[in-house]
């Protein structure tokens, strides 16, 4: 029975060609793509069920440049799947875990795979990588359970579990923290996005990794120019220096203007638990909201989708520490 599914080209390195300063997204990709499959008959016989067409952006990018309301788009692009088993996504390896998490959010219900997929090689380049992974990816579409996914170097991975571990290696994602995530996916509060009432433009969230000696004067100037958001990286469960006064200043001056201010861990695997150590205990007693094992992308695109719905700052704290999309563990440690 054939697979019917649709492709959207937005950039990145698997589309792109030389150019003046390096590699540069590159359109016509369908005829190159079909190009590529004439001359790789194993792939092509792969596909020999598969029927595809594809949606080329008229404004290809890198995805150093892509921005929140090109998450929107896509997220608008994967709305209509009537006649299709499922959707590709081909998108540059530097962003794709933000991309791929915002997804997530955005397309809770959506009745079909989404799969994003990119490479390390461009289509073409000697021992490229980029046949082996869209072709990967469009063959999962018949397999993967309706939701968001990331498809590289034959691993399917949840859309909002991934993170890009290496720049080179042809094994570019993995999901370190997924050990977590419940095989069933538990029943979590939907978010309506296409009621959206705020700006992506109005929208502020800074991003700081705690190191020794860090100076609390820039944590202070950050918060002295009012974002909404402030995530922090913190030490291995979810620690800082409880010692820096300034620190906690800061800190208690984000609670009393009213910015959420939330924790990631800076570790490849595990996760906050502000019950272990007394220096992380400090954190919980200034309403530092408990992340988990949230990745940083998924907590930064968590963030950024919740605070354009223009939800009031409490239920934005209620819903950040809530799985949704099977984002993070489903209970504290």
């Amino acid at each position: 029975m054939p697979i019917h599914l649709k492709i959207i080209y937005t950039g990145g390195t698997l589309g792109m060609q030389p150019g003046h300063q390096g590699l540069v997204p590159a359109s016509n990709f369908a005829e190159r793509l079909i190009a590529a499959l004439e001359a790789s008959p194993e792939h092509n016989r792969q596909l020999d069920l598969v029927e595809w067409s594809l949606t080329e952006r008229a404004a290809l990018l890198d995805s150093a440049n892509i921005v929140p309301a090109n998450w929107e788009e896509l997220a608008g692009l994967c709305l209509n799947t009537k006649g299709t088993d499922g959707i590709v996504i081909i998108h540059g390896t530097d962003t794709l875990a933000y991309t791929s998490s915002a997804l997530a959010y955005f397309l809770q219900d959506i009745e079909v795979p989404i799969i994003l997929t990119g490479s390390q090689k461009p289509l073409g380049a000697e021992k490229s990588d980029a046949l082996d992974n869209l072709v990967g990816a469009m063959l999962e579409v018949a397999r993967a359970k309706p939701g968001v996914w990331v498809y590289f170097h034959q691993q399917l991975m949840p859309g909002a579990r991934v993170v890009k571990k290496d720049a080179i290696g042809f094994a570019g994602f993995a999901t370190p923290r997924l050990a977590t995530l419940p095989e069933e996916a538990s029943p979590c509060p939907r978010i309506d996005w296409q009621q959206s009432h705020r700006d992506w433009s109005s929208i502020q969230i800074a991003t700081t990794q705690m190191v020794p000696g860090y100076n609390a004067d820039h944590l202070g100037a950050l918060i002295n120019t009012r974002p909404d958001a402030v995530i922090l990286s913190l030490f291995g469960l979810g620690t800082l220096a409880d010692q820096n006064d300034a620190l906690l200043s800061a800190l208690r001056a984000a609670k009393q203007k009213n910015i959420v201010v939330a924790a990631v861990s800076q570790c490849y695997i595990g996760q906050i638990d502000f019950s272990m150590y007394s220096t992380g205990a400090q954190l919980a007693l200034l309403g530092v909201l408990n992340g988990r094992d949230l990745t940083l992308e998924a907590a930064y695109t968590k963030l950024l989708v919740l605070l354009r719905m223009g939800y009031p700052v409490e239920r934005v704290k209620q819903l950040f520490e809530q799985s949704l999309a099977n984002d993070m563990s489903s209970d504290h440690s």
